[in-house]
């Protein structure tokens, strides 16, 4: 941090996608002079949306949960006009497709799949223990728990090994990009969690809505699209007596214990032409 020469910024944040304009949002608020630059010809990085032929397009697979803390804080959802799923996974099986909802919203579509001859009772009952604890119980709770495995959890809570390889090896291997099982039971609670409390939709005009969003609420002047950042030169030392000395708290440093650097600086944009 310092101000970048020849601009009148205190801090230059490269990339507009959403980590990026958070983090521009946070600053500004902070009181900083921030100049947000993102290369490409919109905001969004990874989470983009294009129209073809008349239909809404998102790149890759997006949905948005509406019971991270962040999403609530950050934005309006009301003006994203959000459309939800229905509170279930259809389940390929050897009798076809099966549709397994939230029985915490749902209850009878639980009911009705007994006759299927797939789930037993104690997965029913296990599922509805799991995902009620998990609607009623604090985050801190959730957290004080003793960890381990999430599949010794899923264990422990009772389901048979046919419903855990059926169902949830193959759902969470796409939420935790693993397919053992190995993840922190913690984790999966809070996010087992975060699925039920919250609602699973997207955006009317796509998840590129939510970064637009974001975008809008900055001051003008803040961003430049289509910027690529240059190269930078490398970085000079930094005597110790210049960083930033640390305030009372381990966790921060604010902005105003920090001192400049004398000329030239500990970080310079390159020259023109370079």
């Amino acid at each position: 941090m310092g101000k970048t020469p020849g601009d009148g910024h205190d801090v230059a944040v490269i990339g507009a996608g959403a980590a990026g304009l958070a983090c521009a949002s946070d600053l500004v608020r902070a009181g900083l002079r921030v100049r947000l630059v993102e290369a490409e010809d919109s905001v969004g990085g990874r989470i983009r949306t294009d129209r073809v032929a008349g239909f809404t397009t998102d790149r890759g697979f997006q949905v948005f949960n509406t019971s991270y803390p962040q999403v609530r804080r950050r934005l309006d959802l009301r003006g994203l006009f959000l459309r939800p799923f229905t509170p279930g996974v259809l389940v390929h099986t050897d009798r076809g497709r099966l549709r397994l909802t939230d029985p915490t919203r749902r209850p009878r579509d639980g009911i009705a799949l007994l006759g299927s001859g797939w789930v037993k009772p104690r997965d029913l009952l296990a599922f509805g223990a799991l995902s009620g604890r998990a609607v009623l119980a604090p985050a801190s709770r959730v957290r004080a728990r003793p960890d381990g495995t999430t599949r010794t959890a899923l264990a422990d809570a009772g389901f048979s090994e046919d419903f855990v390889e059926t169902f949830f090896r193959p759902f969470l291997s796409g939420v935790f990009l693993e397919d053992s099982l190995e993840t922190s039971a913690r984790f999966f609670h809070l996010v087992w969690r975060s699925m039920l409390r919250g609602t699973l939709c997207l955006p009317r005009d796509g998840i590129g809505a939510v970064p637009e969003q974001l975008a809008a609420g900055l001051p003008p002047g803040v961003l430049r699209t289509s910027s690529p950042p240059a190269r930078a030169p490398p970085r000079a030392s930094c005597p110790a007596s210049h960083r930033p000395r640390a305030g009372p708290s381990r966790r921060s440093t604010t902005p105003s214990t920090a001192r400049p650097c004398p000329s030239p600086p500990c970080w310079s944009t390159p020259a023109a032409g370079s």
